[in-house]
């Protein structure tokens, strides 16, 4: 196992000094200097991460039109549509590495139905 914390750390390292993850951060703390945006970008975020998640999912494509169409003014701004595009590019790249360690590692899950 202690290759495998070395490996962690310079895994972790790496993902720092990505070039995504920097300009994420990058975007974040621009965000983070306009209080009021901070607020209206995180309730679109909630607001976006519930319709993802519910299961109601026969009308997901015509709330996510209407979550859109709420804030249409905040997601016309320049640095609103960098940060959230960001924020995604990151965390599917996040996801990816997630995924990739879980297909090889044969754990039973099965119990989770």
């Amino acid at each position: 196992m202690r290759r495998i914390d070395e490996l962690k750390k310079e895994i972790i390292h790496e993902i720092l000094n990505s070039e995504e993850y920097r300009e994420y951060r990058r975007l974040q703390n621009e965000i983070d200097r306009i209080p009021d945006l901070k607020r209206q970008i995180d309730e679109f975020r909630m607001k976006n991460f519930m319709l993802q998640n519910s299961p109601d999912g026969q009308n997901l494509f015509e709330a996510m039109e209407n979550l859109n169409k709420e804030y249409a003014d905040m997601r016309n701004q320049d640095i609103v549509n960098r940060y959230l595009m960001t924020e995604i590019t990151f965390c599917r790249y996040m996801s990816d590495i997630f995924k990739d360690i879980a297909e090889v590692i044969d754990v039973d899950l099965d119990f989770l139905g």
